[in-house]
């Protein structure tokens, strides 16, 4: 059984949360993993929600919000994405952004994560949030939106 320490999995989220933003900037994005604070304007101390990257198209706009999981798509991502709703809410948006949660571990319950996503659809209105997926799809919906 492969035995992790904190520091192993915290590199590792951050390796495929640079990689993803990589590929954003390639694709003619602005992408931003620091500092990713929202609601708009506030600092650390005050964001309620601060997703692992926040992609900007060409005019500014907030198009694309991620994050990077490790878990199953439990309660912690359920949260995100109602706080995600919240904050789009409050800040001016001319279009809904899209809400991505991306599962790199190859042991991931994508299912499960998307039964809760499902149930949660119809009250989120301010986000796209999108279907669960691991690292290989992400890739894939970013080259391809």
């Amino acid at each position: 059984m492969l035995n992790r320490t904190g520091s192993d999995v915290v590199t590792e989220h951050n390796a495929v949360v640079n990689k993803l933003a990589d590929e954003f900037t390639v694709r003619g994005f602005k992408a931003s993993t620091r500092n990713n604070n929202l609601s708009s304007g506030a600092n650390r101390d005050g964001a309620i929600y601060r997703p692992d990257i926040i992609v900007r198209n060409s005019a500014g706009e907030i198009v694309w919000l991620v994050e990077v999981e490790t878990s199953q798509g439990g309660k912690a991502a359920v949260g995100a994405a109602i706080l995600a709703d919240i904050c789009m809410k409050k800040t001016d948006v001319t279009a809904k952004p899209k809400l991505l949660f991306v599962f790199y571990r190859s042991g991931s319950n994508l299912e499960l994560a998307e039964k809760r996503f499902r149930a949660l659809r119809e009250r989120i209105n301010n986000v796209e949030l999108l279907a669960p997926v691991d690292e290989n799809r992400a890739f894939k919906m970013i080259i391809s939106p």
